[in-house]
């Protein structure tokens, strides 16, 4: 018998920063979505989808696949438990 596993994501709103180069101090900040998602407590995956202030139908669909693709993620041990990985 094959034992479940705790899998658990998490949603926040968290900005990325990036640098360009010649310039190190000409910094930029993108206003995104992360997902983390973590197997038994521990981070196993991380996801950062970048959503502006007027977010189009395209950003839209991307969340909305990005969140299915997590809650399927989720809910796997619950389909199938012996795929899980060890």
């Amino acid at each position: 018998m094959s034992e479940r596993r705790a899998r658990r994501v998490d949603v926040a709103a968290q900005p990325r920063h990036v640098s360009v180069d010649p310039d190190p101090d000409a910094e930029f900040e993108y206003t995104g979505i992360v997902l983390r998602r973590e197997l038994d407590g521990a981070p196993a995956e991380e996801t950062w989808l970048p959503v502006g202030d007027e977010p189009s139908e395209e950003d839209d669909e991307r969340l909305i696949a990005a969140l299915h693709d997590a809650w399927l993620w989720t809910t796997e041990s619950e389909r199938d438990p012996v795929t899980m990985p060890e």
